[in-house]
């Protein structure tokens, strides 16, 4: 798990990067870095060795970045941009000078196009078979890179030299939730803010919590009453059919705005999975259990309360999917009152950011109380993840690079993106910042959704739609998904037996 800065360390953060600006300077600029060993005053630092041991490691080492969402921490044209922007310049320039080391990439980012043999896999996948070498390491979208792991053409990254997962800068939940049979083929942590940007949260309006008399959502999380229950309470408290023509769509107000992909968040939220590791390292199928079928019982019956809750993916009132309302109508509703919460994922923070209503930010919500984390989903079709190809030349130097590009991620991406994201620009409070904290402290990363095990993923997300049972679902595709995971387990079997 990433080591997530507490905020008084975060205003001391954006205090020491105001304090480098200047009269008339931009407020993004960062504080130059240096070509020195790298110290940290809070955590891990690498173990790499002396520049000496090293010896040359100079030329270029190049990223493919592909995708379903547009997200390269690797490439800057320099530190006019946003914080982030400079962070990252920042960053390629410290390995530059320190290693002689040019971070290149390509960029393939297109939307849908990282379904599972996508643009991502396609390349890595013709590499491989042609035994070519063009990419010392890649950031693939998840469920290309999935795929690319069980067929064996990106590599084991614990056994990378140099590279070293443990530390704190790379993100320690994904090593408990995505680790088989000691085999690691894929990750993320402070080298990306990919993960950060996909991750699962639920906006709301403080002007509506005030205008209905409701607790204060901050409260319920302190008091660990933010519950499924609750917050269903909440949601049924607000509908209005504002033109009074019966039909429940973009110009009315609701208590919940949501895409369907939620569907697959609520079962994260309540610290459950489609697919879990178990202690033998293997996959196994914990989709379906009578606490799963009582989460989805009270959950179907917020989601499909078309008075109440507006899904804008699809017709409530034909079944057809279709996108009912624009990102800019979305905001819209946000902004002046039709929606309490809206579900989404972090990176709509950018959408909202200039609103005029006041908002803030939350955890999905516990199924219930006596449950001991809240869980919030990392985003499969939007997120991408670190690997390395395994035609990639020279491992000991990736590892090196790899390494120091994550730990100086700490040093300065993380901050950067946080300072974008807490202070100033984005958030209206205090409590969001530490419902942020929260939140990424409790990431979730589902194997089960990853690997589209059983289709299990697609069933949920149009679940409302379809008006399916949880049972008719489970056995429907549980054979398909059974078959899936033994292909998987074995893979990674006889990838540990040759180890």
């Amino acid at each position: 798990m990433k080591k997530f800065l507490s905020l008084f360390f975060m205003f001391a953060i954006v205090c020491m990067l105001l304090s480098a600006c200047g009269p008339g300077e931009a407020e993004n600029t960062l504080p130059p870095s240096d070509t020195s060993a790298p110290v940290s005053e809070n955590g891990d630092v690498p173990n790499l060795p002396s520049a000496e041991e090293i010896g040359d490691i100079s030329g270029d080492f190049h990223f493919l970045v592909a995708g379903n969402w547009a997200w390269n921490d690797y490439a800057s044209e320099g530190e006019e941009g946003s914080v982030v922007d400079a962070a990252i310049f920042r960053r390629n320039q410290y390995i530059l000078n320190k290693y002689d080391v040019n971070i290149t990439n390509e960029d393939i980012v297109r939307y849908s196009s990282a379904m599972g043999n996508g643009d991502g896999y396609t390349k890595l996948y013709r590499e491989y078979m042609a035994g070519d070498s063009n990419y010392d390491a890649a950031m693939i979208g998840t469920y290309d890179v999935a795929t690319l792991a069980y067929n064996g053409y990106i590599h084991d990254l614990n056994d990378i030299p140099n590279l070293d997962l443990t530390k704190d800068y790379w993100d320690q939940r994904a090593n408990a939730d995505l680790s088989m049979n000691g085999k690691m083929y894929y990750t993320t942590g402070d080298i990306s803010v990919a993960d950060n940007r996909a991750t699962y949260v639920l906006f709301f309006s403080k002007d509506m919590i005030e205008k209905y008399g409701m607790d204060n959502p901050y409260d319920l999380v302190a008091d660990n009453e933010w519950t499924l229950e609750k917050f269903g309470e909440m949601v049924k408290s607000v509908g209005a059919d504002e033109n009074n023509d019966g039909i429940y769509d973009k110009n009315d107000t609701f208590g919940l705005l949501t895409p369907t992909d939620t569907h697959l968040a609520i079962l994260a939220a309540a610290d459950e999975r489609v697919s879990t590791i178990n202690d033998e390292g293997q996959i196994e199928l914990t989709f379906y259990s009578e606490r799963i079928v009582n989460l989805y019982d009270q959950y179907l019956a917020i989601a499909s309360d078309h008075a109440h809750t507006y899904n804008y993916q699809y017709n409530y009132l034909t079944g057809e999917r279709k996108m009912n309302a624009t990102d800019e109508e979305r905001v819209g509703m946000f902004n002046t009152g039709h929606a309490l919460f809206y579900s989404h994922t972090m990176f709509y923070m950018d959408h909202l950011r200039d609103i005029e209503s006041d908002f803030g930010i939350l955890p999905y919500p516990k199924f219930e109380k006596e449950q001991e984390n809240y869980g919030n989903l990392v985003s499969a079709w939007h997120s991408q993840f670190l690997c390395v190809p395994e035609n990639s030349k020279d491992l000991a130097r990736t590892g090196i690079i790899l390494e120091e590009l994550a730990y100086q991620g700490k040093q300065m991406l993380t901050p950067a993106y946080y300072e974008k994201t807490l202070v100033g620009q984005y958030t209206r409070d205090e409590e969001s910042a530490e419902m942020l904290d929260l939140i990424f402290a409790n990431l979730v990363y589902d194997v089960g959704i990853y690997y589209n095990i059983g289709t299990y993923k697609d069933c949920l997300a149009s679940i409302v739609r379809t008006g399916q049972s949880l049972t008719t679902i489970y056995e429907t595709y549980r054979t398909s998904a059974e078959a899936k995971i033994n292909k998987i387990n074995e893979f990674f079997s006889q990838a540990g037996a040759n180890s």
